[in-house]
């Protein structure tokens, strides 16, 4: 993950974390805050990860806030 995406995501997943705290679950928010927290530190080399596996990390992020916040689960069913 080059530095502009990284920087990028870590933007949007404060972003959506501060927009929509109230209607997140404790495990997402936590989870939020672990990506940003390891983007942040560059730990993407450090525990393995690929920059393919951060990039799908952060979008499965953004799908359960989406999926939570527009209610999108229950309209599918």
């Amino acid at each position: 993950m080059d530095n502009r995406t990284r920087e990028d995501s870590i933007r949007l997943l404060k972003q959506l974390r501060d927009a929509y705290q109230s209607q997140l679950d404790t495990s997402v928010i936590e989870e939020i805050e672990t990506a940003i927290s390891a983007l942040e530190q560059q730990k993407a080399r450090l525990n393995g990860l690929t920059a393919l596996q951060w990039g799908d990390l952060v979008l499965d992020l953004i799908g359960k806030i989406v999926r939570i916040v527009t209610n999108i689960s229950d309209l599918m069913g």
